[in-house]
């Protein structure tokens, strides 16, 4: 009929409730390959003593575990957002945020010691784990920061996002460990200490962590992205006079 206009359907659109979805089915796939690594790659090394060691098994063995989760949540986040211009570097920047966030992550759980990592000296003094908090904030904000790299080209209101995925990682790991934890181990005995780090016990912790992470970042994800039309640009910046 004359006078009509088609629609195309928005592909570029982000849906929360599917971002929550897809976040916690990647986390809990890649905790249940990450920790299965985990497992078998850090158990010959339990009873080292040096700290030099305990930095140099934790840097690789945890940084592949991060970038396990960097593979599979950047996989599922791009296939989401694939419509819009801003998931053209979105896999490889976050898989490279994660990995060296993951590195990161380990480098700090060596130099803390065993009475953290079960790794390494037992006995680190008290500045040690005050430094290794304060870089891991720090560490923290990796993968959010190179998803801003990208995000920043399409939209301005992105600057929010490194602490905002911070939080989203802070509160998601935080809420799925102490559930494992402390509901699977003391409340109901499902697990035991020693089965951490496991595949089994990552699972459970991932699969909470990717939906608490995906339920803090999914309707500003969505705001930003809503607000373009598949493969827009943000608009230019006016020039300072």
């Amino acid at each position: 009929m004359t006078g009509m206009v088609a629609v195309a359907p928005s592909r570029g659109r982000l849906a929360v409730g599917r971002w929550v979805l897809a976040n916690a089915l990647a986390f809990m796939a890649a905790g249940a390959l990450g920790g299965t690594l985990l497992r078998s790659l850090q158990q010959p090394y339990y009873g080292v003593e040096s700290m030099r060691e305990a930095v140099l098994i934790e840097t690789w063995t945890v940084g592949l575990a991060w970038t396990i989760f960097g593979v599979f949540a950047g996989a599922a986040q791009w296939w989401l957002i694939r419509g819009n211009s801003a998931a053209t570097w979105w896999l490889p920047a976050t898989v490279l945020g994660w990995a060296l966030a993951g590195v990161g992550v380990g480098v700090l759980s060596g130099v803390a010691g065993g009475s953290v990592s079960t790794i390494g000296p037992a006995s680190v003094q008290p500045e040690v784990h005050v430094a290794a908090i304060a870089a891991g904030v720090l560490v923290g904000l990796l993968p959010g920061t190179f998803q801003w790299l990208v995000l920043r080209r399409h939209v301005e209101s992105a600057r929010w996002w490194p602490g905002l995925t911070l939080l989203a990682l802070a509160a998601g790991f935080g809420a799925g460990l102490a559930v494992v934890r402390f509901g699977l181990i003391d409340v109901v005995p499902l697990f035991r200490d020693t089965d951490f780090p496991s595949g089994k016990v990552l699972t459970l912790v991932g699969a909470l962590a990717g939906a608490v992470y995906a339920v803090v970042t999914g309707p500003a994800l969505a705001r930003m992205l809503n607000s373009l039309r598949p493969g827009s640009e943000a608009a230019p910046r006016e020039k300072a006079a």
